[in-house]
């Protein structure tokens, strides 16, 4: 591999993935004085500045391979659904040059990033970031979602990446998921493509036809229930969430000679929310197996695939 860009300045890219505490250990490591006044971006330049041509490239061989490896982890956890941020859009912006532009979600959060790899620049790809480490130019976690995403449209090939190592498994992951686009209708009628990942290890490849759309649960056996509250503005709503093993799902028809065999799916968990008023109505307990019509949606603070808005509940 031989890397477009100078060990300072690649160096000065990995170290915005560390905290405070790991640069203060580089500094004590290579016996670099002074250090204990500087904030985190001050510290950075203090450390390059510090350190000889070769000890950068001893630093590299100790600190790349594991930074740029936690960054991906996090990555594929986001694609898979198992990151406290989720996946919110990846947009296509301009093919052509293969920009994309990406946003994240968190609890009260979100983070915009943009990524453009092509021939030209792939030795340094342009790219942005709202997050404390991509601001600063760092390879985030984000940046590499871009990355992943970006692999998946065939805007580059991996044998043509100089930029970072890799871990060994990284082409294996990538390959295991699934890219797919869809076009979309902005205000201005403007048609946008999307492109959605779906990774093996998450929900999303079972449930990915069947998301955000009305479905009917035929069949499913209660393993568990549980009672919350929501406040709203002083409004306090109960609800229960239950769960059921052994689920037969299916796209809600609107008459049955619209039902196909081939659409229904059977999954070995699934949870429905119900109200307060739907739980009192029903003998609801452990073995009881039931049929609902509600929508199938993903709940990114209770990081799971619930299907919500049910009105009625026949016990079978």
């Amino acid at each position: 591999m031989s890397r477009k860009i100078d060990n300072r300045t690649y160096l000065g890219y990995l170290l915005q993935s560390l905290n405070v505490d790991d640069l203060k250990q580089i500094c004590r490591d290579f016996q670099i004085k002074g250090f204990s006044r500087f904030t985190k971006v001050k510290l950075i330049e203090f450390i390059l500045d510090s350190i000889a041509e070769e000890e950068m490239s001893e630093l590299l061989n100790q600190k790349e391979l594991e930074i740029v490896s936690k960054s991906i982890e996090v990555a594929f956890d986001k694609i898979n659904g198992n990151d406290r941020e989720s996946i919110s859009g990846i947009k296509i912006v301009n093919p052509k040059e293969h920009e994309v532009e990406l946003t994240f979600k968190g609890f009260n959060w979100e983070v915009s990033s943009f990524l453009s790899i092509t021939d030209k620049n792939i030795g340094n790809p342009e790219r942005d970031c709202d997050c404390r480490i991509g601001s600063n130019m760092g390879l985030c976690n984000h940046f590499w979602v871009g990355v992943i995403s970006s692999l998946k449209q065939d805007y580059f090939k991996l044998k043509d990446w100089t930029l970072t190592v890799l871990p060994k498994d990284f082409e294996k992951k990538v390959e295991s998921i699934v890219s797919t686009t869809q076009s979309v209708k902005e205000e201005n009628g403007q048609s946008i493509e999307y492109i959605k990942l779906v990774g093996e290890e998450s929900d999303d490849l079972q449930f990915s036809d069947l998301v955000n759309k009305s479905i009917t649960v035929y069949e499913g056996e209660i393993t568990a229930m549980e009672k919350k509250q929501q406040d709203f503005q002083g409004n306090i709503t109960v609800y229960y969430i239950v769960s059921l093993k052994k689920v037969k799902i299916g796209p809600r028809i609107q008459k049955k000679s619209d039902f196909k065999e081939e659409d229904i799916k059977i999954i070995d968990n699934l949870n429905i929310r119900i109200s307060e008023k739907l739980h009192d109505e029903n003998d609801l307990k452990k073995g009881v197996k039931l049929s609902a019509n509600g929508k199938l949606m993903k709940d990114n603070f209770l990081k799971m695939f619930i299907v919500k808005n049910i009105r009625k509940i026949e016990i079978l």
